[in-house]
């Protein structure tokens, strides 16, 4: 019967002349520190893994409050019309881009970053034609604003981050 060799890391069988494992880099013929040291080292990136993984989802999450927030505004829009203001181009607008944020929200569970971007994007225009047709929307809601442009921030920059440690433990 052959000797079949499993990496003391991953699991995953090996040659007995493999120096490391072809799946996760440990060190095979490595010496009994340098084998612990690895696993340490792997360990920690895998907690920055799971710290990322929740920060990704608080930022994909952050689609969802967009959609509703906008989808709560559409209260100013409808009970506070202007005289000389279309209300039922503003609904429509309104629901439109809650609708979108929300198929952001949703696709964010395949496909993070590009939604993240797609989301941050989105909002970011919408702000800057706001302010473009109304200066005085710059200052309106200005902490929400920026929370959220924060968040999805955040959020961009952690999937970055947990794109190379998966890369780097081989996850991908």
């Amino acid at each position: 019967m052959e000797n079949i060799n499993y990496c003391n890391c991953c699991a995953v069988k090996y040659e007995a002349m493999d120096a490391f494992c072809n799946a996760c880099g440990f060190p095979l013929q490595g010496t009994k520190q340098e084998q612990d040291f690895y696993i340490s080292e792997r360990n920690v990136k895998e907690i920055e893994l799971i710290d990322l993984d929740e920060k990704v989802e608080r930022a994909r999450r952050s689609l969802y409050w967009i959609s509703g927030l906008t989808l709560f505004s559409l209260v100013f829009v409808v009970f506070k019309p202007s005289p000389d203001e279309d209300v039922s181009f503003l609904v429509i607008t309104t629901l439109i881009l809650s609708t979108a944020f929300l198929g952001l929200a949703v696709w964010g569970k395949t496909r993070t970053s590009t939604a993240l971007i797609s989301g941050l994007s989105l909002y970011l225009i919408i702000h800057i034609l706001n302010a473009i047709l109304d200066p005085r929307t710059i200052l309106s809601g200005i902490i929400v604003k920026v929370v959220i442009i924060v968040y999805l921030v955040k959020g961009i920059k952690s999937v970055i981050e947990r794109e190379k440690i998966k890369k780097e433990l081989n996850l991908i």
